[in-house]
């Protein structure tokens, strides 16, 4: 644990940021998109570490003020997500431990109303 998050005693943790002075928006409302390119960087790298036959943890649960301050970040850099990457310990690793599709996925239906 490191202040501000517990990084499950990983060798390399990449703080993912994003810049809200360069900022991209898409024209058509103003939305800014950061979250969204941090999360892609992140896959991204969790996809290329498992490659390389690494493990990761994506971790959201932190404190981002603490890690700002910590880390030195200026006010217009946010952390997102904290990337822990490391070797795995499959000594841990429970068979048969997921969930079957039906508990995690639901499909709904919505009344466009008339549209």
């Amino acid at each position: 644990m490191t202040k501000g998050a517990n990084v499950y005693g990983a060798p390399l943790v990449i703080i993912v940021c994003v810049d809200h002075q360069n900022v991209w928006r898409r024209p058509y409302d103003n939305k800014k998109v950061t979250d969204i390119d941090a999360t892609i960087v992140t896959d991204h790298m969790m996809l290329a570490a498992t490659y390389l036959g690494l493990g990761t943890v994506w971790i959201c649960f932190f404190n981002p003020d603490v890690i700002a301050k910590e880390f030195g970040l200026p006010s217009h850099i946010e952390p997102i997500n904290i990337l822990a990457i490391g070797y795995a310990n499959t000594g841990n690793i429970q068979k048969n431990s997921r969930k079957t599709l039906s508990e995690t996925v639901s499909f709904e239906h919505y009344d466009r109303g008339g549209d």
